[in-house]
């Protein structure tokens, strides 16, 4: 990412105080803490953060009250190494702790009562300040990620850009992502993640995109969102923060793209293999060999294996085409494409060839992967690793034997089920003819498969965060070993 813009402290303050929000200002001066009518003149921080373990020199720190950690526990330590601290007023009774602390000049505290909504406003009141930069949006329910890396590299041949890093995609990480961004960029693209209704306009207001690309829609997170429909409404939201003279990027494929289509009040930008303005094809490559997606006459190699990511790359490069840049500056960015951790990366581990897209799952993505590792070449066996999908409601037992099946019909010769939530997915694939077995653990899962496979194999490790597989990589090598 390129250097971050520091915002001033005047500035923020006088933001949120036309926000409402600000309720004091306490400023360091060597002795301690005392109350301040404003910052000192010329002060600012770059950027911001909630783990002050983090913390690089001159960020914000964000104290935070959260389900196990407040980070007004931590406000002192931050003061003390120098940061400005965001946090809500004192609500625990008597004086509050942090009068008085130990801060070194160019430190202090901006007080609030939902420091929440201050990040927001301080984050869009800092976007509004961006004016030459385009920013493209990125939402769906699966390949919203690789979307954006693929993004970030095609970009990145027409101008600096930055891109959301992480997981930083929900009502903390959009705000924070916009807070780093340097007002020396061309591009940001902003990934934005949803688990109910409403969740994607509040996100989208604050980045204000002028492209928005929605990847698909599919069952995830139908605890909140309830259904297929509420999932489909709550991406087009997208659509609404887009400018007149913006530009929508919407797959044809999709579930919900009719209604995508007429929500749009800009130009829409149609893709899909089947259907849209612009169709798109994918052949597998060879052992040695990238896969290829044609798109619109012109040959692209896939960084990434399987179909899906093909899709994804269409998307990307009908964004970047919106954004202002040409066929040449996205081939020259593409590269040098580095994807994110643990999404469709390919690893040699003891003689098997493992798909590592370990970082997430829902149904849709488990299906897709699936079939990405039955088209790897290779002749050995194809094995799935699968931990539990979460979020999926009352329905996750039967939600997880249906994918179950959908596995077995890609093709997968053998599958290992960890976790008891994930039981389900063995069921289904065993009522399709396939053969899965059980593990309580990943450590279970690492020295079974150790035994069970052999070189030339291939093996799919996947599932939802809170399964952590990503955790069996490591275990899987040592007992290889």
């Amino acid at each position: 990412m390129n250097e971050p813009h520091g915002t001033l402290l005047t500035t923020a303050v006088q933001d949120l105080r036309q926000a409402g929000l600000l309720r004091g200002v306490l400023s360091g001066g060597g002795r301690g803490l005392e109350p301040a009518a404003a910052p000192p003149a010329g002060g600012f921080f770059v950027g911001a953060g909630l783990d002050s373990r983090k913390l690089s020199d001159g960020r914000l720190f964000v104290a935070l009250r959260g389900e196990h950690v407040d980070g007004r526990d931590y406000a002192a330590a931050a003061l003390k190494a120098g940061h400005w601290v965001l946090t809500r007023v004192w609500d625990g009774g008597g004086a509050d702790p942090l009068n008085g602390v130990p801060a070194p000049e160019g430190a202090g505290v901006l007080l609030c009562d939902d420091p929440d909504a201050a990040l927001a406003r301080l984050a869009a009141a800092h976007r509004d300040r961006l004016a030459r930069l385009t920013v493209i949006g990125v939402t769906g329910t699966n390949g919203k990620t690789t979307t954006k890396d693929f993004l970030r590299a095609a970009l990145s041949g027409a101008g600096p850009v930055a891109a959301t890093t992480g997981n930083l995609n929900n009502r903390l990480g959009v705000p924070l992502t916009l807070l780093d961004l340097g007002d020396d960029l061309d591009f940001a693209v902003i990934e934005m993640g949803a688990s109910a209704v409403g969740d994607i306009a509040r996100l989208a207001a604050l980045a204000r995109p002028r492209v928005g690309v929605i990847t698909n829609a599919s069952p995830a997170h139908l605890a909140e969102f309830g259904s297929l429909e509420g999932i489909i409404q709550g991406k087009g939201e997208m659509l609404d923060a887009l400018p007149d003279d913006g530009v929508a990027v919407l797959n044809a494929d999709s579930p919900g793209f009719t209604a995508w289509s007429a929500r749009a009040h800009c130009r829409v930008v149609s893709v899909g293999r089947a259907a849209g303005d612009h169709r798109w094809s994918w052949s597998a490559g060879a052992a040695d060999a990238a896969a290829v997606l044609t798109l619109d006459g012109r040959d692209w190699p896939v960084p990434l294996t399987g179909e899906h990511n093909a899709a994804n790359l269409a998307a990307a490069i009908l964004a970047a085409r919106a954004a202002g840049a040409s066929d040449e500056a996205i081939a020259r960015g593409l590269a040098a494409f580095q994807g994110s951790p643990h999404r469709a990366v390919l690893l040699r581990i003891g003689g098997r060839t493992v798909l590592d897209d370990s970082y997430n799952a829902n149904p849709g993505s488990m299906a897709a992967a699936a079939r990405a590792l039955v088209a790897l070449p290779g002749g050995g066996r194809a094995v799935a690793v699968l931990g539990a999908m979460a979020e999926l409601g009352d329905d996750s037992p039967a939600i997880h034997r249906e994918t179950g099946g959908r596995v077995a019909a890609a093709g997968v010769q053998l599958l290992v089920v960890v976790g008891e939530n994930a039981r389900g997915l063995g069921e289904g694939f065993d009522a399709a003819g396939g053969v899965s077995h059980y593990c309580a653990s990943v450590a279970d899962a690492a020295a079974l498969l150790a035994d069970l496979t052999a070189p030339g194999d291939r093996l799919l490790v996947k599932g939802s965060r809170s399964a952590g597989m990503e955790r069996l990589l490591a275990l899987l090598e040592a007992a290889c070993s």
